[in-house]
């Protein structure tokens, strides 16, 4: 419809506008760049850090592998659809709670291809920092590691929703790290939460110096 398409772009634009006024610093411990072609990552993000994982795709890999987010069936999911398309991203309509077996099938489809895929393991609806089984699933069914990305934001606005979604505020500070690959023979949920970085208090990293800047 018209209306999606016309809140799917302004969203694009302002998402854009914001994050060139971010101050960012990246480093790619997981050498996510510099991997060989047919070797898919699992990347799991906290779902209140989703915010800029379209951009760090676009503007610090440069879209160098193709990468798919699980966003669910619904008309939502659509509109993330949509929105992750314009920045070179692809998605997997599904639920790692509903229907999770055709979910899973369908990511595993993906990784075959050499998709990487991406997936918020507290989403669609928590607790926050709290794994649902979807992403350890695939991880153990498949035997391909899980990369985490731990965003930090220095100032930010907190949404008053189910996981404290977070916005940062325009020039404010983001740490982005890639971290190294971990692979899981068993569904371990603390494994997993200390990779993603659960329940420090600024949910990511530490405010540090060094790492790359926003490409040009």
């Amino acid at each position: 419809m018209k209306w999606q398409s016309l809140v799917v772009g302004l969203a694009t634009v302002l998402l854009k506008l914001l994050g060139g006024t971010l101050r960012w610093t990246y480093e790619d411990q997981a050498g996510y760049r510099s991997r060989a072609p047919g070797n898919p990552f699992i990347v799991g993000v906290w779902h209140n850090r989703i915010l800029v994982l379209p951009l760090i795709f676009e503007w610090f890999c440069r879209r160098c592998y193709p990468v798919s987010i699980l966003t669910s069936p619904s008309r939502d999911g659509a509109l993330l659809s949509a929105f992750m398309a314009n920045f070179g991203m692809g998605a997997v309509r599904g639920s790692s709670s509903r229907g999770g077996v055709k979910a899973l099938l369908l990511l595993r489809a993906q990784l075959r291809e050499g998709v990487d895929i991406a997936i918020t393991p507290d989403g669609p609806r928590g607790p926050v920092y709290e794994p649902s089984a979807g992403l350890l699933r695939l991880a153990v069914k498949t035997g391909l590691p899980v990369m985490a990305i731990r965003v930090d934001y220095e100032r930010y606005w907190e949404i008053q929703s189910w996981d404290k979604f977070r916005i940062p505020k325009p020039f404010s500070r983001v740490h982005v790290t890639m971290l190294a690959p971990v692979t899981f023979a068993v569904e371990d949920t603390l494994k997993l939460c200390e990779l993603l970085g659960a329940h420090q208090p600024a949910q990511g990293l530490s405010p540090q110096r060094g790492g790359a800047e926003r490409p040009a």
